[in-house]
């Protein structure tokens, strides 16, 4: 039984690779919040983890940890960080994952548009930049513990998940800037080679000559791969591959110099989705029990009214007698 329970969680984990940052500057944010039948509103992710940060020699040197899991291996994971300005908000709109096309359509525009008005290299860096890439096996993986630059390669227990570390240099950017930091990771190349013992290339940058077949292979190695579930609860839910997988971002907003007696710490300032929730259920509950008061007062005077009155009325006909 523990072995079907173990297998189960981890078939549950493979379900589609995932990344999160997990703290900057050395401080934790929580989890993006998943709220249940409730869609994610466009552009909203821009508020739901933010940091304020002051502008100060510190930001030449910030530190970003974020994890990357649903997957065994990890070949390519990266911070990208850029102004939210820049960004377009059609691709970047925080509720889908941006495809490879856009992508490339977006940085040709943008690098373009960059020569045109002059900039230099610092200059482009302020608009959209990556931090350098690594890799590793997670934490499902055999052979975590033989390369990589994770947290499990540096310890024989079993680590909660992999994370990643890079330090940004910020230094460029000025008060009242508004920053994007995502993570993205690219995970289990390598499935897709499966399949030919004459390493042919299976037409995806892998080796093999029967193309994938099992939908977790196809929806992390296979872009031009999609499948829909007919019998699914709304009808027909799309299953689409894709090779790249973002994070929700998370927004800094540089701030002011701090004063002499000041902290120049960041803070975070998000506006989390349940918080908006809890506030709008502590709202309603006092709003029912205001309401709840209201009426029994209006019951209780109505009945002390009616007893008031028929007192009077039968000691007026004791008295007629």
């Amino acid at each position: 039984v523990g072995s079907n329970v173990r297998t189960s969680l981890l078939a549950l984990e493979l379900v589609e690779p995932y990344t999160a940052i997990r703290s900057i500057a050395g401080i934790s944010l929580r989890d993006d919040d998943v709220v249940p039948l409730t869609p994610r509103v466009p552009g909203k992710c821009v508020t739901t983890r933010v940091m304020s940060m002051p502008e100060s020699p510190e930001m030449k040197e910030v530190e970003v940890t974020w994890t990357v899991g649903g997957a065994l291996n990890v070949d390519e994971t990266a911070i990208m960080y850029g102004k939210w300005d820049v960004l377009d908000g059609k691709i970047f709109d925080c509720r889908t994952q941006p495809t490879k096309q856009e992508l490339d359509a977006f940085f040709t525009i943008l690098r373009d548009f960059e020569v045109m008005e002059g900039e230099t290299a610092e200059e482009m860096a302020e608009d959209v930049n990556f931090a350098p890439v690594q890799s590793g096996p997670t934490r499902w993986h055999q052979h975590r513990s033989s390369s990589g630059n994770n947290d499990a390669s540096s310890s024989t227990l079993l680590s909660p998940e992999t994370t990643f570390t890079v330090t940004l240099d910020l230094g460029h950017y000025k008060v009242g800037d508004v920053i994007a930091i995502y993570s993205l990771a690219r995970t289990d190349q390598e499935w897709a080679a499966f399949g030919g013992a004459d390493g042919g290339d299976n037409g995806r940058g892998g080796g093999g000559d029967i193309p994938a077949q099992t939908n977790i292979v196809n929806a992390r190695t296979n872009p031009e791969w999609s499948h829909v579930h007919a019998n699914s609860m709304d009808g027909g839910s799309l299953v689409k591959g894709r090779l790249d997988w973002f994070s929700v971002p998370v927004t800094i907003e540089i701030g002011p110099r701090p004063g002499f007696f000041e902290g120049n710490e960041p803070v975070e300032t998000s506006v989390r989705a349940l918080d908006e929730g809890y506030e709008q259920t502590e709202k309603s509950e006092v709003d029912m029990i205001a309401y709840s008061l209201v009426m029994a007062v209006l019951v209780l005077a109505v009945t002390l009214c009616c007893v008031f009155c028929r007192e009077e009325r039968d000691g007026t006909v004791r008295e007629r007698k």
